[in-house]
């Protein structure tokens, strides 16, 4: 069953969209990193094996990537990551843009790299690790060299379905409330960075996950989030 839900008719469409995109890819390390093979207990990840190897789809490490010196940078506007290049963004705020100490290594600018191509095919991107690995680190760089303004929202255990769109602040002795970074992001157009999504209810996460899968969200205001830019515009009280 875990290895169903994690096969899904969507999951397999994001499979081959990257494949058709970067054909030079492993099909079973796409399979992989599609089930969380890593996570899995050792019967199912047994048997995940199995099944593609009676599909004849075996992970084949290239001779050409292990040897392939990784290196990333920025010249003359375009951003290279491993293999991928693409060009930087030029934001309005460069102040939300984040600027990290970061000592590349072959690891990390692999990882980037993977992200990379996920980003330009407009996906969203899912970090998963232990604590004190540096996925905060990872993303910041990442942001860095795309040049992209960032938007951060922590979630926690007391997070509610309210605070995922309204924050509360103080504004010369009178609190207020406003747009969370979420409803920023959207409006703005940058990227949300969404820290510890694992320590969140069930029902925020459930909120965050048809968002991400459908891109549509009634806020409490009655204003409305919508995927389609198209569709928002001349249209008031639609994000």
């Amino acid at each position: 069953q875990s290895l169903a839900s994690s096969l899904s008719t969507r999951q397999l469409l994001r499979i081959c969209k990257r494949l058709s995109q970067y054909p030079d890819e492993s099909i079973a390390q796409a399979v992989h990193k599609a089930c969380l093979s890593r996570f899995l207990p050792s019967l199912a990840r047994a048997s995940l094996e199995k099944s593609l190897s009676r599909c004849s789809i075996q992970d084949s490490p290239d001779a050409a990537e292990l040897t392939h010196d990784y290196c990333c940078g920025v010249h003359d506007g375009v951003l290279t990551i491993g293999k991928v290049t693409t060009s930087v963004y030029n934001p309005d705020q460069k102040i939300k843009v984040p600027d990290v100490l970061f000592y590349d290594n072959p690891q990390h600018i692999m990882v980037m790299e993977d992200m990379l191509k996920d980003f330009l095919l407009g996906e969203h991107l899912l970090l998963v690790g232990n604590q004190g690995v540096g996925k905060n680190k990872i993303v910041d760089r990442f942001l860095h060299l795309l040049n992209r303004p960032r938007e951060y929202l922590q979630l926690h255990r007391d997070t509610t379905v309210q605070t995922l769109t309204l924050q509360p602040s103080l504004r010369d002795g009178v609190i207020v409330y406003e747009d969370s970074p979420l409803v920023k992001a959207v409006k703005l157009g940058h990227v949300l960075v969404v820290d510890e999504a694992d320590k969140a209810p069930t029902n925020v996460t459930c909120i965050l996950k048809a968002l991400v899968e459908s891109g549509e969200m009634v806020l409490a205001d009655g204003r409305r989030i919508v995927s389609d830019p198209g569709e928002a515009e001349g249209r008031p009280g639609t994000i």
